[in-house]
């Protein structure tokens, strides 16, 4: 396959935080649907009180679900919000530490609840982001 780019500016940069307890994934997608962005870079700083999430097995093509139900500090947070059956979609990687420094992370998940998190949503203008599968890898790409 090759490369697929698409060139876009920067719209509307929403920031601000999440309440304690609400679920980050659900959240974040939830203010991308009330503001009507359908394409964007997501950032998070602060902590879970428990986090999911998963990696992705390459040769079965499916997520195996991880999680912790401690608490942790978000150390990396890198994710893009798309189109995915017409709503927006979060799709993020994220990073966790514990008490020790010993981190964890991968593909985030619905049922990470939030500690505290400041957000910044960085909306792309031009261009259109839609999720649809890719035979090849099994994901649901753009």
């Amino acid at each position: 396959m090759e490369h697929r780019l698409w060139e876009s500016s920067v719209g509307r940069v929403m920031v601000g935080r999440l309440a304690t307890g609400s679920d980050l994934v659900l959240e974040i997608e939830r203010i991308a649907s009330e503001h009507r962005i359908a394409a964007a870079w997501v950032s998070v700083i602060g902590a879970v009180s428990q986090a999911a999430f998963a990696y992705y097995e390459q040769d079965d093509h499916r997520y195996a679900e991880l999680g912790s139900e401690s608490h942790h500090e978000i150390v990396g947070f890198i994710g893009n919000i798309s189109l995915r059956d017409g709503t927006p979609f979060l799709h993020a990687h994220a990073t966790f530490a514990d008490a020790h420094g010993a981190c964890v992370g991968g593909h985030l998940l619905r049922g990470t609840a939030v500690f505290a998190a400041e957000i910044e949503i960085r909306e792309l203008l031009n261009v259109d982001l839609i999720r649809t599968l890719d035979q090849e890898s099994g994901l649901a790409l753009w």
